[in-house]
């Protein structure tokens, strides 16, 4: 079975493509679904998503399987990095993401837009997406958290909450 293999800041995990006859779990759910290996260690989940009006994706399915079901086991799944894996999926790799910066004569509307991509982008892969970008982009997270503020100002990000990413 070959695999899509992600080395992230969330961690290794993997989403192998599906075999026919190989996992009976997966053979029930179709093709519309994805195994993810490696978010939670020894559990597979399977996912499932489907695009908004925007073209956004979001998390419209989710089964847990491979053993005993309990509440730790259920608190332990990353929701939030499920709900923006094809963001990760995306891309080959974060290196081949240029570093967010503004551009000279780049309009402020523009800017918002891409700061708000790359914060939900990060979001899927990290806990810390400012700091995530701060690092990648080579840039001080108070300037980071500048762009993100404007991001939300004008609309482009949700509100925020302490200690929550997205």
């Amino acid at each position: 079975m070959s695999e899509d293999k992600r080395t992230l800041a969330g961690g290794n995990w993997r989403m192998p493509n599906r075999e026919p006859g190989e996992d009976e779990t997966w053979d029930r759910l179709g093709d519309d679904w994805r195994a993810v290996d490696g978010l939670v260690p020894d559990v597979r989940l399977y996912a499932c998503w489907d695009k908004q009006e925007d073209g956004r994706s979001y998390l419209s399915g989710l089964t847990v399987s491979g053993g005993r079901i309990t509440a730790e086991l259920l608190r332990a799944i990353p929701v939030g990095r499920l709900e923006n894996i094809p963001n990760a999926v995306a891309m080959e790799s974060i290196d081949e993401l240029a570093p967010l910066t503004r551009r000279q004569g780049e309009p402020p509307e523009q800017f918002a837009d891409r700061v708000a991509w790359y914060y939900r982008f990060f979001s899927g892969v990290s806990s810390r997406p400012a700091k995530e970008i701060s690092e990648h982009s080579d840039v001080p997270l108070p300037t980071v958290h500048g762009w993100i503020r404007e991001a939300r100002l004008r609309g482009k990000l949700p509100p925020g909450k302490r200690g929550k990413a997205g």
